[in-house]
Order: structure tokens, then C-alpha cells, then sequence
């Protein structure tokens, strides 16, 4: 058995993969067991953690999988987990910056905390505020884990709930398997960012600077950006930003993605857009990025 998991762990991944197929496949049961209801069925997510929260949110778009019950469950699952204790900080900030220590302040209470990694507030020698993303302990590891188990069970599946079409079931599991294994490694997400400052320049968005001699696997070093999250409305109201005007502006930068680059930001959640004080919008976490 996998270390990370035990029987009981095993057994909620076991319901959590059957909710999903016996609602996408609209069937009452599986062998004679019913899918979890939309409340049990968000608690099992959130016990089981990092890929599972991350697997909900893409969930979480497809109307076309689930009622509205299960949908606005799903909506209100946040990657928002504890911080890590501080000796495994400790290992992580040293794996990640070794004897260099290139800031002159480091905040070690994490403005944001996932469940891939945590941000710090910090300034470089030089005055500049930078945040600063470091991975979680063991994350690539706990990720595989999720994954093979994952895979296991959809094997068990699939020959009762066989329907293969380019947007089946099978397909967004094997897509997201892809997709969270390239997230948890930073230096794919500094490659990333790096390609849309260069590929969007022109676009009217704004990206956070980095600073590559800084970022390694376990850590990414950019700008600090500050703003209002997207979807607050009343502080645009107050800021004189039309919504409106930021929706038209949105759609172009994804038409351009889509349909002239081919490169497109594929975690498009209202927490990784700002709008800053000028209006501009700013756009982060480049984690899952799709060609």
C-alpha cells in the first residue's frame, strides 16, 4: 500500500471516484453503494486534501457533469489549507536558498497558504518587495500517491461506466493527472510566467517580475503584486473600475491566448486576478498553463 495511504483513507478515495461516476454516469448506485450527498461529498474532498481540492475546482466548471446541488458545493471548495509547521518550512526555505539569503527581511507568517505551497512577504537587499512561493514538504510525493491511487480506481471503473468521448470523464481525470504533477514543481511555473511576459507583453496585463537566479523547484521569487481580487465588485464600485470594462478586457486576453499564441492560463479562478489601483489587471500563479 501506498505510505500515505491507509484504509481509511483508501476508502474515501473510494467514494469520493464513485460520486463522481455514478453522477456523471446518472445511475442511482454502484454496486448497491449511493454516491455521497453534495455536503459529504465536499467534506470528503477537503479531508482528503491537496489533488482532491485541486480536482474539485476543475470539477467545479463542468455543469455538464453535475447538478446544481453538487455545483455549488463544489464552488465554495477554496485551496486555502494551514500553513506548514516551521521546522518543515525551515526544510524547505534551506533546500530552496541553501547558505544564499538574498533578503534582508522575511516575513515568515505566509500571506497565502495552498495546498502545493504558502507565500511569504519579503524585501531583497536592495529595498524591493518580493513575494515569495515556497512548496510544501513531501507535496510531489503526496501528488504521485493521489495519482496512482486515482488511476487504480479508475481502472476498476471504467468497464462499468464505459462512455469514452474526447470529453469524458476518463479524459479531464487523465488530463488533470498531467496537469498537477507539472504544478508542483515551481521551476515549471518560472517557465511559465517567464513565456507569458514574453508572449503578452503587448496584451495591456500585467505579470508579476521574477527573479530566476532565486527560484529553484522549491521556491519562486517575484514581485510583489497588490489589488483588488477580481470579483469585488463593491471595491471596484469604490475605485471608479467598471466590472464591465475588466470582463471586455478579460475575453480579449483569452481570445488572444487561445486563438493567436496557443498558450492559455488554464486556472482562470477569481483569487489569481487583481486589478490594481491604475485599473490594470494583473494577472498570477502560472501553475497550470495549457498549449
Amino acid at each position: 500500500m501506498l505510505k500515505n495511504y491507509n484504509p481509511a483513507r483508501v476508502w474515501k478515495t473510494f467514494r469520493f471516484l464513485l460520486t463522481v461516476f455514478v453522477i456523471v454516469r446518472k445511475k442511482e448506485r454502484f454496486l448497491y453503494i449511493r454516491p455521497l450527498d453534495p455536503i459529504a461529498f465536499k467534506q470528503t474532498i477537503l479531508d482528503l486534501g491537496v489533488s482532491f481540492i485541486k480536482l474539485a475546482q476543475v470539477l467545479a466548471t463542468r455543469a455538464d457533469f453535475f447538478n446544481e446541488e453538487y455545483l455549488c458545493e463544489l464552488k465554495t471548495i477554496h485551496d486555502e489549507v494551514e500553513p506548514m509547521d516551521r521546522a518543515d518550512f525551515e526544510v524547505m526555505y534551506n533546500r530552496a536558498f541553501g547558505s544564499v539569503r538574498p533578503f534582508s527581511n522575511f516575513v515568515h507568517s505566509p500571506i497565502a497558504s495552498a495546498s502545493i505551497g504558502q507565500v511569504h512577504k519579503a524585501i531583497m537587499d536592495d529595498g524591493t518587495k518580493v513575494a515569495v512561493k515556497i512548496r510544501r514538504l513531501n507535496i510531489e510525493k503526496d501528488v504521485l500517491d493521489d495519482i496512482r491511487i486515482i488511476g487504480v480506481f479508475l481502472r476498476i471503473f471504467q468497464p462499468f461506466f464505459s462512455r469514452l468521448t474526447k470529453n469524458s470523464l476518463e479524459a479531464v481525470l487523465s488530463e488533470f493527472a498531467d496537469m498537477i504533477v507539472k504544478e508542483v514543481d515551481l521551476s515549471i511555473e518560472l517557465d511559465n510566467l517567464c513565456k507569458f511576459r514574453e508572449l503578452y507583453q503587448l496584451s495591456g496585463i500585467r505579470f508579476p517580475d521574477v527573479y530566476p537566479s532565486y527560484c529553484t523547484c522549491d521556491a519562486l521569487v517575484m514581485s510583489f503584486e497588490t489589488g483588488m481580487r477580481i470579483d469585488d465588485k463593491e471595491g471596484l464600485a469604490r475605485s471608479n473600475i467598471p466590472f464591465a470594462t475588466l470582463m471586455d478586457r478579460m475575453i480579449s486576453f483569452y481570445m488572444e491566448q487561445m486563438l493567436v499564441c496557443g498558450l492559455f492560463h488554464a486556472d482562470p479562478h477569481p483569487g489569481n486576478f487583481l486589478v490594481g489601483d491604475d485599473g490594470m489587471l494583473i494577472v498570477l500563479d502560472f501553475g497550470m498553463v495549457k498549449r
